[in-house]
């Protein structure tokens, strides 16, 4: 069985790779869950990345905003707002400005980043 744990957002590394305007950490992974996957990650100015998701997703945008493009539709979201995407939706993620969010996956194994085992910084847990 797993235990809890704590991932601090500066313990983490929102680099995008060499090329790329996107940073997506799945701190919640098949390293550490059999089902679920899940984590933060960060949209820089200027990304437009056109992807059709393998399984549903959930996401929530903590700062910044950023638009939904699926077909001629477009959501625009921005802190505090949720988006849910069911599996094999056509879309683009379109980011004037940066944006910071925290998304979940299922199934994680349908998921390029969740279905990796990954391991990332934690945090110790405090003495109680």
């Amino acid at each position: 069985m797993s235990t809890v744990r704590l991932f601090k957002r500066g313990d983490q590394d929102f680099t995008p790779k060499e090329g790329r305007t996107a940073a997506v950490l799945a701190m919640v992974n098949a390293g550490n869950s059999t089902t679920m996957g899940g984590g933060l990650g960060v949209f820089r100015a200027g990304t437009n990345v056109d992807w059709t998701v393998t399984y549903d997703e959930f996401l929530f945008i903590h700062e910044g905003e950023f638009q939904l493009k699926i077909r001629d539709q477009i959501y625009d979201a921005g802190p505090g707002d949720t988006l849910w995407i069911p599996a094999d939706t056509p879309l683009s993620y379109i980011a004037e400005r940066d944006v910071w969010f925290f998304f979940s996956v299922y199934p994680a194994v349908n998921s390029p980043s969740a279905s990796q085992a990954i391991d990332y910084p934690e945090a110790p847990p405090r003495p109680a």
